[in-house]
C-alpha cells in the first residue's frame, strides 16, 4: 500500500510516499518507525480513508493512509 508523507515526515524519508505491506494500523506503525528514521520520536497523526485513526483497525491494502504531522495555521 502506498502512504503518503508529509512535512517533517517526508523530509525524514526523502519521499512524499513510501510502499509498505501491513494488515492493521499498528503493524503499518511498526513497519514505518523501521523504514523511516525518528519516526518513533516524531508526533503525528496517521489518517485512514481521510479519517484520523488512534486505534488498532485492520487493512485491506486499497485504504488511502497518510501520516500527518502537527500543523500549525495562520
Amino acid at each position: 500500500m502506498n502512504v503518503l508523507l508529509f512535512g517533517a515526515i517526508a523530509e525524514q524519508a526523502q519521499a512524499d510516499r513510501i510502499e509498505v505491506q501491513a494488515g492493521s494500523t499498528h503493524e503499518l506503525k511498526d513497519v514505518l518507525c523501521r523504514r523511516i528514521p525518528g519516526l518513533d520520536r516524531m508526533s503525528y497523526a496517521l489518517a485512514v480513508d481521510r479519517a484520523i485513526v488512534h486505534d488498532d483497525r485492520p487493512l485491506t491494502g486499497r485504504e488511502e493512509i497518510a501520516l500527518l504531522p502537527p500543523f500549525a495555521g495562520g
